[in-house]
């Protein structure tokens, strides 16, 4: 059940994935400029370019989930409340765009994997923990905490290092380094 319903909110990631892709080069282009106003537009942009159109994604997917789910079998409905929790930490995640790819190429890349690393470890401890008493609510609540945990922490890393709040309600204003 799970499994089918982790596949099936999958849809919900490509768009995340299709703005990480396609902005990832732009990045790059503008991280040596002079005037760093255009690469904090395009990252207030790009996450604005992930959260809506996986908000939309994701609430299409709630509405079609249990037919989806059905489509794996009869028994594979069960998993449906689970989507709102996953889809929930999918849609968090989407709200600060593709923050990974932005540190990546502007040379932080050890403290994105270091943060990457600290959440598997989060993700892990927490199923431990939840698993045993909440079964499969556990685990997709152990999911989204720990992406909420990515979420926070990539937020800070790209405002405290690049001076940049990417975060998709960000107004559009001049921002400089902390």
């Amino acid at each position: 059940v799970y499994f089918a319903t982790v596949k099936t909110i999958a849809v919900v990631h490509f768009v995340f994935f299709a703005v990480k892709a396609g902005v990832a080069n732009l990045f790059a282009a503008r991280i040596n400029d002079a005037d760093q106003s255009a690469l904090r537009d395009l990252a207030r942009r790009s996450a604005s370019w992930s959260f809506w159109p996986s908000l939309l994604m994701g609430v299409a997917v709630l509405i079609a989930g249990p037919y989806l789910l059905a489509l794996f079998g009869a028994a594979f409905t069960d998993g449906y409340p689970l989507m709102f929790i996953m889809v929930a930490g999918v849609i968090i995640r989407a709200s600060i765009g593709p923050a990974e790819s932005l540190l990546n190429m502007s040379g932080n890349q050890n403290i994105c994997a270091a943060i990457v690393g600290a959440v598997l470890a989060a993700n892990i401890a927490l199923n431990f923990a939840l698993i045993p008493t909440y079964g499969l609510y556990g685990a997709a609540l152990a999911t989204t905490v720990a992406t909420l945990l990515e979420t926070l922490s990539l937020y800070y890393i790209v405002r405290s290092r690049l001076g940049i709040s990417m975060f998709a309600f960000a107004p559009a204003l001049r921002e400089g380094p902390e």
